[in-house]
């Protein structure tokens, strides 16, 4: 049975369940997945007997976490050695303007540059908000970030923008040269 390695780094939960999303996706295909939490703590555990890896992770203030720096330039060599997908999850990945994907598609490719990893392939993925989990000062950025892009708020603060359909196709497309090795 080909392994698929999940690995993720999730601040307040959307990364986690996108990642716990793909991994379910990836049984029902009747892969094996190991799914592995960067934020909870080191890991050894790394793509060394996978056949394929999805790193998947969040920007925050235009950054993503040092634990996923970390992983990645850990288990690099390992990495290469496998077909491999980045999937960033963003708001920008949710706005209806060209410069904003093209921003976000940028800052990927700079942290590539610095990690000195690239994937086989990025998918950008929209994310969601969640106002109870933010500070005041947290959900004013945000909202003003999301009105700036057009992005629609629901009224309830709990406003998920992932397009799961899309996050099904993208799997479908990834794992579509593995069935045949």
């Amino acid at each position: 049975m080909k392994r698929i390695l999940v690995a993720y780094a999730s601040r307040e939960g959307q990364t986690e369940k996108i990642a716990h999303h793909m991994a379910r996706r990836l049984e029902d295909k009747g892969l094996g997945t190991r799914l592995i939490n960067l934020i909870k703590g080191p890991t050894e555990a790394g793509a060394d007997d996978c056949d394929a890896a999805i790193i998947a992770a969040s920007v925050h203030r235009g950054r993503h976490d040092q634990e996923l720096s970390a992983f990645i330039m850990r288990h690099a060599p390992a990495l290469r050695g496998v077909p491999t997908a980045f999937t960033c999850v963003s708001l920008s990945a949710a706005s209806v303007h060209a410069h904003d994907r093209a921003a976000i598609d940028e800052l990927v490719q700079s942290f590539f540059y610095d990690i000195g990893w690239y994937p086989d392939r990025v998918e950008h993925v929209a994310g969601a908000v969640r106002d109870k989990k933010l500070s005041l000062l947290e959900r004013y950025a945000v909202h003003t970030v999301m009105y700036q892009k057009d992005i629609p708020n629901d009224p309830s603060g709990d406003t998920e923008l992932t397009d799961w359909a899309a996050l099904d196709a993208f799997i479908e497309d990834f794992t579509a040269p593995l069935k045949g090795e």
